[in-house]
């Protein structure tokens, strides 16, 4: 059974929550990913699908976005400066999309594609 997690914006300007799903963060994650040639989702932890929790695994923990992402880096590339280039785009994208601000991005690279 699929959990529900959201994150809950404290300063909503009238009464009512707003909320948004873990899977929000999930499909984010993965679209940034995606967007760099040089790195790719190790599907080997998972299949590509939203709310998958292998791949990218977005949680929400007192009202804060935690995100890891398991990918593959191609060779030849700098591991840490595309690895903290991701971590980067991910938090920015994130920001960006949806004006919360994550809390940690961990990047676990699997393998290298030849």
């Amino acid at each position: 059974m699929a959990r529900n997690e959201y994150y809950t914006y404290k300063d909503s300007p009238i009464n009512g929550d707003i909320m948004m799903s873990v899977q929000v963060f999930d499909i984010i994650t993965k679209q940034v990913a995606a967007e760099d040639k040089d790195i790719k989702l190790d599907t080997s932890k998972g299949f590509s699908v939203t709310g998958t929790k292998n791949l990218v695994n977005c949680t929400i923990k007192d009202n804060e976005v935690y995100v890891t992402v398991h990918v593959r880096i191609k060779y030849g590339t700098n591991i840490t400066a595309k690895t903290k280039e991701l971590q980067k785009k991910i938090a920015s994208g994130i920001k960006e999309m949806a004006a919360v601000t994550v809390k940690s991005v961990d990047v676990v690279v699997e393998a290298i594609d030849f």
